[in-house]
């Protein structure tokens, strides 16, 4: 894949993200109920630091620094848990911030990469996981709980 499609679909979830967030209130946005335990804050929050993990261990993985990691269910679960905690007390307007920041950050990691970018490889990889494919699942689930709550009121 070229490096620059990579870039764009990458840039393209990022919109669908902030067209899912568009127009929350803070009390909508930290309002329980996305999931059984998040809000789209919380969401948001899950996002943030995963989309800074990618650009971390992308950019690791180009100087050749990268140390593997396991990622079973009880890691991920131990990750989600540590980044919405950590988050808990910034209002939904910081952590939109932070997310266009940590997008930025991707950006720039996903710039220096060469032009073009072997699908089956950790960066492609973790590119994927951690931007297109993820943001494009939360963008999702945003909107459909959007339309339950606009038909619940």
């Amino acid at each position: 894949m070229k490096k620059t499609e990579l870039v764009e679909r990458v840039r393209g979830a990022h919109g669908e993200m902030l067209r899912a967030l568009e127009g929350l209130t803070e009390e909508e946005a930290t309002r329980a109920g996305l999931n059984p335990e998040w809000s789209v804050r919380d969401a948001l929050s899950h996002v943030v630091a995963w989309e800074l993990e990618g650009a971390r261990s992308i950019k690791a993985i180009g100087e050749g620094t990268y140390q593997p990691q396991r990622f079973d269910k009880e890691a991920i679960d131990t990750f989600n848990d540590s980044a919405v905690e950590e988050r808990r007390s910034r209002t939904f307007a910081e952590v939109r911030a932070e997310f266009d920041e940590a997008h930025r950050e991707m950006t720039e990691v996903l710039e220096t990469l060469p032009d073009e970018i072997e699908e089956r490889t950790p960066i492609y990889k973790f590119a994927e996981g951690v931007t297109f494919r993820h943001l494009s699942h939360h963008a999702a689930q945003i909107a459909e709980w959007r339309k339950k709550m606009m038909n619940a009121e």
